[in-house]
């Protein structure tokens, strides 16, 4: 105990300042975009049993952030005045903000549940880092995990990616200390932090050539203890206890579709409809109808279809296979493109040494290298580029990597850099950690020309527009803005903008006008609405996120250009 207890007194702090700024820095934020479809969507799994919301994402995510809502009294009206079922986004903004208890009591309640997940992962990193590379290591890569922007910005939002990416991060060294040691109760351990991803997000089914590809180095160290024989057996405990998870994460669902013989929920066509190669083969396999396998499919259909993204001002709807390599080099801090540099160079070294004797190094090495190889491939094929939060799971594997490379050669002095550089630039971006982009890009103030939607703007920032309201005596303002917050629920006085080719309005306009930057560079809105913005510098910057332009008319006080809230 007391050889622990420094340890622990240590690795507490990092974890601790993280969980307080977490909170602090959500409370002072609004929902973004989806938080209000998957807070509602959980809460009607959660009371109401009905899995038809937001069936492409996973329910586990949104139950778990709903939990607490049961006791705050909560209505849901998922059906409008005339019976007509509302839209999801119709339905989150009802639930948020015309329910019993205020908006910010009700979201604040459901991103908790995300932040205690996030504390949670750091402390059982710590513990798994030190069960395997020592004090040191563990203190380090829980530190980068702990004062990185990226991962405590997602941390704090009813989202799926921060929890896939702790289930992600577990299920594979799950999986590897099976390998390594064999037993059924460690194949357990494995299958159930496996199954669990599955029902976190669905992008979870990458784990599956990480796994096969960790399986089948392990053959290669050691052919005669990894029979085919034992490759089914594993491969039919993980699929059936991944099965079995699925089945009780949709509980009602699960029982509805059985009562109905495999139909799909009423007014869902889901798959039933859908001619692409994985809706064939679950019409094949008589499981169409359920609320996975139709959002599954979803996931599938859109991704084949593409969405529109935004990546240094190219605009596109079928995905560039070099969105993520951009996404990592301009979003990542200084210290993780250190780290990633440090294990590619001790992995190019160890390979020289080991050369013609790949048996003999520890499987652990490969089973922290190959998953985030995998991941971040695949990602590159995607027609879905949305942002950094995509290939969060990356992260973790490349900070423990970091750590035992830097404790395997003794280079103290790396460990001490390494997490200088982190703090260095978690403390600069403070408390906008969405907006984060690193000094080599040129900070956030720079962001927009590589990136917009949820790499710094995801609609987050209302409350802090209207204390830039009230500091500067701003009684309204134009607002062009992305996201489903309600300006009028936190006291700003919103009005619209001209039509773009109303010259004759826009010369009018005697007001500050403020426009977040995801429309404002003609993502999911037309390059000529907000074009007359474009022409001029703003006078401040909201959270990043907003920009702020002085169109009134000459006569009145001004501002200092370039003041960011």
């Amino acid at each position: 105990m007391r050889r622990n207890l420094p340890f622990w007194l240590a690795v507490t702090l990092p974890i601790a300042i993280s969980g307080v700024l977490a909170v602090h820095s959500a409370t002072g934020e609004t929902q973004t975009w989806d938080e209000g479809i998957h807070v509602s969507a959980g809460y009607a799994y959660l009371t109401r049993g009905d899995y038809s919301w937001n069936m492409e994402h996973p329910p586990l995510v949104k139950l778990m952030s709903a939990l607490p809502l049961r006791f705050l009294g909560l209505d849901a009206h998922p059906s409008d005045e005339g019976g007509k079922r509302r839209s999801q986004v119709g339905y989150g903004i009802e639930f948020l903000y015309r329910n019993r208890r205020n908006a910010d009591t009700i979201l604040m309640a459901a991103r908790g549940m995300t932040i205690l997940l996030y504390l949670l992962f750091l402390a059982g990193f710590a513990w798994w880092m030190r069960r395997h590379f020592g004090d040191a290591a563990a203190l380090l890569a829980t530190a980068l995990c702990a004062f990185d922007p990226n991962l405590i910005a997602h941390g704090r939002y009813v989202t799926t990616d921060v929890p896939l990416t702790v289930f992600f991060f577990f299920a594979c060294v799950a999986w590897v200390k099976y390998l390594e040691h064999g037993g059924r109760p460690r194949l357990l351990v494995a299958a159930l932090a496996i199954a669990i991803a599955m029902v976190v997000k669905f992008s979870a089914v990458l784990l599956a050539p990480a796994l096969v590809l960790l399986y089948a180095i392990r053959w290669f160290q050691r052919p005669a203890e990894f029979p085919l024989k034992r490759a089914a057996a594993a491969a039919g405990v993980v699929l059936g206890v991944s099965v079995a998870m699925i089945a009780v994460t949709y509980g009602p669902e699960t029982i509805r579709w059985f009562n109905a013989h495999g139909a799909p929920p009423a007014g869902i066509a889901g798959i039933e409809s859908d001619p692409g190669p994985f809706a064939v083969w679950a019409r094949k396999l008589h499981v169409s109808g359920h609320a996975y396998t139709i959002g599954l499919n979803d996931v599938v259909s859109h991704n084949e279809g593409g969405h529109a993204s935004y990546l240094m001002g190219v605009r596109s709807d079928k995905g560039l296979w070099y969105y993520f390599p951009v996404v990592f080099a301009v979003k990542s801090t200084v210290a993780a493109l250190a780290a990633a540099l440090l294990v590619l160079g001790a992995g190019a070294w160890n390979l020289r040494r080991f050369v013609g004797a790949l048996r003999k190094i520890p499987l652990i090495v490969f089973g922290l290298a190959v998953p985030p190889l995998v991941y971040f491939a695949i990602s590159m094929t995607s027609g879905i580029n949305l942002g950094l939060r995509h290939i969060l799971p990356v992260y973790p594997f490349l900070y423990a990597g970091a750590a035992v490379v830097a404790v395997q050669f003794r280079w103290r002095i790396v460990l001490f850099v390494l997490a200088a550089m982190q703090i260095a630039e978690f403390v600069r971006i403070t408390p906008d950690y969405l907006a984060f982009f690193n000094v080599l890009a040129g900070g956030p103030g720079r962001g927009p020309e590589y990136l917009v939607d949820s790499n710094i703007d995801w609609g987050q920032d209302v409350k802090k527009l209207k204390r830039w309201m009230d500091e500067h005596h701003v009684p309204r303002a134009r607002v062009y803005y992305f996201g489903n917050a309600q300006m009028g629920y936190y006291g700003v006085n919103d009005i619209s903008y001209p039509d773009p080719l109303d010259q004759k309005g826009w010369d009018e306009i005697d007001d500050y006008c403020v426009a977040s930057v995801t429309p404002l560079n003609g993502v999911y809105s037309h390059l000529d609405e907000l074009a007359p913005l474009r022409l001029r510098a703003p006078v401040a910057k909201i959270g990043w996120s907003m920009y702020v332009y002085d169109l009134r008319k000459p006569g009145g006080p001004r501002m200092n250009a370039n003041k960011r809230e």
